[in-house]
């Protein structure tokens, strides 16, 4: 795993434990769970496809929903 995969799998999920805050939980999302709106594809495919940028956005705009915005 290169030393750009493990950053941003860093930052995907400092990011979205403002959503889940239990480690377990944001783990297995991020190892297991297809996101439809980014092609069903899991966070973890996402990240070493190079598309973070795409990831975090959409977390930070999950963030934003949920706190009513």
């Amino acid at each position: 795993m290169s030393v750009r995969v493990l950053t941003d799998t860093a930052r995907v999920l400092a990011e979205a434990s403002h959503v889940e805050p239990d480690r377990a939980r944001r783990r297995a999302w991020f190892t297991d769970d297809p996101i439809a709106q980014l092609g069903f594809r899991t966070a973890e495919d996402l990240v070493e496809a190079g598309e973070t940028s795409r990831l975090i956005a959409m977390i930070k705009a999950i963030r934003v929903h949920e706190r009513g915005g």
